[in-house]
């Protein structure tokens, strides 16, 4: 099965090689064909005609100047009538150039030997014609085709072997192997060699002057005739690969005729090359395309094929060479392809496996999915996003984990908040970067983009406030949290041993800081002035302060997070609040500590409220700066 393949395909190679190449009928020769409208005009049987009408068409031939006459006719019984013949003989002697064709017989013996027996023409006939030879083609292929040029016996050639030996052509060696001999060279499909019915061939007007002259002329029957003695006459050509006519036998015979005085036959690139061929174009194939993003590969695919026919074609146009392409063109581009397509898949599989692995804890399950199918890159490195940023911390656990002092309940506990913060930040799109301690360090917008990431990351906040009240042994344990927006690096950062997902830059480090500041201000969350750009009215705050921080030289302006959704009343405290703020940055303390007074009076215990009372104190009798503008300094964290 797999010989039946390699042998089709090597057929098909060389058969669309024609195809790919097109017609190049040559000029110089010509055939008169026995049809049935000539045998009704000239009042013939179909089978045999009269050897006089032979004679006469010689005579013309010969007096047109025609290079050489080849019968495609096997005269094998004397003509009834002997002058009949002497004729034809005497016509055959005086044109010197024609050749007359045998029959060979096959016959296989009781032994399974083959017996191969000639017929050749009436000895009259022989001594007259400049030669003759067997009317065969061997091996015809299963479609019935003649790829080869066969050159007959040992004993006795092929009449096309003899002719373009007689006419002066130098022959290749006549090998008895069928696998060493030249290869046809068809120059067209059927019926693209110039041709005349025999009865025009006689008519001495039907034709111009000097028709034949130089020409090489093949005399011999359609298949319509189906007789003639000449058997099955109908041959494949390789232009009929995707459909078409069928040769007829003058027109193999002429090809093969040509292709010996031309020497323009095809030889096929030996086996070892072949071999070595298709290996370094496997190896060259797979390796290019596996590198490939699908739709590129089969873009390169597409161009090698090309590539393939391209320099198949060169070969036999240019050198007279052809060799078995198909392997490369039909075998190995599609199989690079599909490996390649499927090598990638397994390679993107893998690396999307192993995203969602290296995610899977810090992220949701569809952002973990949304990062796995994206191009993300995991090697080393970092770029500029904006992003928003939150630290959490727990307040009292310090003390609480020196009272408790056992470290398995302060792993439980930690557990515990851990798994509850990490919930809330991942049902809102966070990131998890990092666990520090008791904190926790999360990002919203990166590793992937997100244009909402400012609200996500205050509404998630807002969730983890409202759930994180814990109570160890008479400790309440509340989650202090920072959030803050601004341009950042994300990215994988470490060295080359090993590195973490991380984000950094000054941004970061403010959100730290904002975690830091609830614990003066004795709030739970607060948001920078850049997370309350983006969120706008979106939820509940209250501006608490211009603040710069440790580190910081510019002072920025702090809002605390009181409620996920905007005041839908109006709130006596907010109001004073706000006056008292406006009253210590104008530097007017006793109204500013009136305002905060009555703020804590309304709302009872105000963080805020009671941290610019201390403020307040501290800076009464204190002579204020000329620039002051009620910017709080901090210098601790």
């Amino acid at each position: 099965m797999v010989v039946a393949f390699s042998e089709g395909l090597a057929r098909l190679s060389y058969d669309l090689l024609f195809v790919l190449r097109g017609s190049v009928p040559p000029a110089e020769a010509c055939i008169v064909y026995f049809d049935e409208g000539s045998a009704r005009a000239l009042g013939e049987p179909l089978d045999p005609w009269n050897r006089a009408l032979h004679a006469r068409l010689v005579r013309r031939l010969t007096a047109d100047g025609a290079r050489a006459v080849l019968f495609d006719i096997v005269f094998s019984d004397p003509w009834p009538v002997p002058a009949v013949d002497e004729e034809f003989a005497a016509a055959l002697k005086e044109n010197g150039r024609t050749f007359l064709g045998a029959a060979l017989e096959l016959d296989e013996g009781r032994i399974g030997a083959i017996q191969q027996r000639t017929i050749p023409p009436t000895a009259l006939l022989r001594r007259a014609a400049a030669g003759w030879g067997l009317l065969a083609f061997r091996p015809v292929d299963p479609d019935y085709a003649v790829r080869r040029i066969y050159p007959g016996l040992e004993t006795v050639p092929t009449a096309t072997w003899v002719a373009a030996g007689k006419l002066g052509a130098r022959l290749p060696p006549q090998a008895a192997d069928a696998s060493r001999r030249p290869w046809m060279n068809y120059y067209g499909p059927a019926d693209h060699f110039l041709s005349v019915s025999y009865e025009r061939a006689l008519a001495p007007l039907a034709l111009p002057p000097d028709f034949f002259r130089d020409r090489i002329v093949v005399v011999g029957g359609r298949s319509t005739l189906g007789a003639l003695r000449m058997g099955k006459d109908d041959f494949r050509s390789p232009y009929g690969v995707l459909g078409g006519d069928f040769c007829k036998g003058p027109e193999v015979h002429l090809t093969a005729l040509l292709n010996l005085l031309h020497g323009d036959w095809l030889e096929r690139v030996s086996p070892p090359r072949e071999i070595g061929l298709a290996l370094l174009f496997g190896a060259l194939l797979g390796g290019s395309l596996g590198w490939l993003r699908p739709h590129f590969a089969v873009l390169g695919a597409a161009i090698a094929f090309a590539g393939v026919l391209a320099i198949a074609t060169w070969l036999i146009v240019a050198e007279g060479l052809w060799f078995c392409w198909g392997v490369l063109a039909f075998v190995q581009v599609p199989v690079a392809l599909i490996w390649a397509v499927g090598t990638r898949y397994f390679i993107e599989e893998r690396r999307r496996n192993a995203l969602r692995d290296a995610f899977a804890h810090y992220l949701s399950p569809r952002m973990a999915d949304q990062i796995a199918d994206a191009d993300f890159d995991l090697s080393l490195g970092g770029t500029v996003v904006e992003a928003t940023v939150m630290f959490t911390d727990l307040e009292n656990f310090t003390p609480l984990s020196e009272e408790l002092g056992k470290p398995e309940l302060i792993s439980e506990i930690l557990t515990t908040y851990f798994t509850q913060t990490t919930g809330h930040i991942l049902e809102n799109d966070g990131t998890i970067v990092k666990y520090l301690g008791d904190a926790v360090q999360a990002v919203w917008g990166a590793p992937l983009p997100d244009a909402d990431h400012a609200r996500k990351a205050v509404f998630a906040a807002w969730r983890l406030h409202e759930a994180s009240v814990m109570e160890v042994q008479g400790h309440p344990l509340r989650t202090r949290i920072g959030v803050n927006t601004g341009m950042m690096l994300s990215g994988n950062l470490g060295s080359a041993q090993r590195f973490d997902y991380a984000t950094t830059g000054d941004e970061v480090n403010f959100a730290s800081r904002l975690e830091g500041l609830n614990k003066y201000l004795g709030t739970h969350v607060l948001i920078s002035d850049s997370v309350k750009e983006r969120v706008g009215d979106a939820f509940f705050l209250r501006c608490v302060g211009e603040f710069r921080v440790v580190g910081k030289k510019a002072a920025r302006v702090i809002y605390e997070l009181l409620g996920p959704e905007p005041a839908s009343e109006r709130h006596l405290w907010i109001e004073s609040f706000a006056r008292g703020l406006d009253a210590f940055r104008a530097g007017d303390f006793t109204a500013a500590e009136a305002a905060m007074r009555e703020t804590i009076a309304t709302r009872g215990a105000d963080g805020p409220s009671s941290f610019y009372l201390e403020r307040i104190d501290g800076l009464r009798d204190s002579a204020l700066p000329p620039d002051w503008k009620g910017i709080v300094e901090l210098s601790a964290k």
